[in-house]
């Protein structure tokens, strides 16, 4: 094998068998084991005790970290146990089991956020507990308070699927586009944004038309 090509990687042929299949909604499970470690920066602290019961939505876990984003139940139930948890990477955090009581009750304080200015958009970004998903789980709101925010002009949206198996990425942008571009608005409005750049790689024909049809038509973006 020649340097040259021992250095160029290794090209893995795309298997997109999911690519006509739908997104589902997962049948609610009987017990959920939520680490306290699931983004960039430290763990969070526990917020829960065991025999708590708690609501769909509720905060189990969080931290004064800047870089850190709050941990919610899954499911309705009851705390069970507060137990180390060992990931992929062999790091180890506490989780919390929760005992699903199957009946997904909503924690009374989900109410939409109300947000007049970019620092409350920060807050409500990092109340959801939105993280990245491409591999380090970066808190969004970190990334939406750049240093130089004033010298950045362009949000890109990544609809591109690096990984040669998941179809996820395509079909929540086909299924949810309402969604998308409601996200997509509101980065652009806060941030005071002028140019929006959305990747989508070619072997998704049906989406590039699809955001090319809504692109058109669509002013608040």
């Amino acid at each position: 094998m020649s340097m040259k090509k021992a250095l160029s990687g290794i090209k893995v042929r795309h298997c997109k068998n999911t690519a006509g299949s739908p997104v589902e909604v997962l049948p609610v499970p009987e017990q959920v084991v939520l680490p306290m470690s699931q983004h960039m920066g430290p763990p969070c602290d526990v917020m829960v005790a065991v025999g708590d019961e708690v609501k769909v939505g509720q905060i189990v876990g969080d931290s004064t970290s800047y870089v850190t984003a709050p941990i919610h139940a899954s499911v309705s139930g009851k705390v069970v146990r507060i137990e180390d948890f060992v990931n992929s990477m062999g790091q180890v955090s506490k989780a919390v089991v929760i005992q699903s009581d199957m009946k997904q009750e909503l924690d009374p304080s989900l109410q939409p956020p109300v947000v007049n200015g970019y620092d409350q958009f920060l807050q409500a970004v990092r109340a959801s507990g939105l993280v990245g998903l491409g591999g380090a789980g970066f808190p969004t709101h970190v990334k939406l308070k750049p240093r130089n925010l004033d010298q950045v002009d362009t949000l890109v949206i990544n609809c591109a699927e690096c990984e040669p198996y998941i179809t996820s990425d395509h079909h929540v942008a086909m299924e949810h586009m309402d969604d998308l571009f409601e996200g997509i608005a509101l980065v652009k409005k806060y941030l005071e944004l002028k140019k929006i750049v959305i990747g989508v790689e070619n072997n998704k024909p049906d989406l590039i038309k699809a955001l090319r049809a809504r692109t058109v038509h669509d002013d608040s973006i």
